[in-house]
């Protein structure tokens, strides 16, 4: 249980450094606009590796009560116990929602096209979505900022652990 929150973190982190060779690396010499998707999964499942570290850092600490091992469980609890103790910008909150909510979307869309560099999902009701290099440069950044906001909330027991 001690180092949860670490194995946590260092897979948020991971995901995150997946995300970001894929939007800089791979889909730079592949050009195939459906990687894109790809980019959104890896922060998607970053983001939730971030929270459980959060999350299992102030079980540890006594600080929240126990909480069910569902996506939906463990965001009620961190949106109730962990948010605003912490000070976390709720529009981290609001792109991981918009994310898993595009996740769904592509997941039940029955129609995704390319369009230039960007790809385009578009549902029964003909609700479209882009997603462009752009629009996930500005997702990983803000990602990234979450990740970093995290590692201030366990800055003692990472420097704990180097020791």
């Amino acid at each position: 249980m001690s180092n949860d929150f670490l194995d946590s973190r260092k897979k948020a982190k991971f995901q995150h450094e997946c995300a970001r060779h894929l939007l800089h690396v791979t889909y730079p010499m592949v050009k195939d606009p459906k990687l894109l998707m790809g980019v959104v999964n890896n922060l998607v499942i970053s983001f939730e590796h971030a929270i459980d570290a959060i999350l299992a850092y102030e079980r540890q600490l006594h600080l929240i009560p126990i909480y069910g091992s569902t996506f939906q469980s463990k965001l009620h609890t961190f949106q109730r116990k962990s948010v605003k103790r912490n000070k976390i910008d709720p529009r981290h909150i609001s792109l991981l929602l918009d994310l898993k909510q595009l996740q769904e979307m592509h997941k039940n869309c029955p129609v995704e096209f390319q369009r230039g560099n960007r790809l385009i999902l578009a549902t029964k009701e003909y609700k479209m979505q882009s997603l462009s290099m752009d629009k996930l440069q500005k997702w990983l950044y803000q990602t990234k900022d979450f990740l970093d906001k995290t590692d201030d909330i366990l800055h003692l027991a990472i420097e704990k652990h180097k020791n």
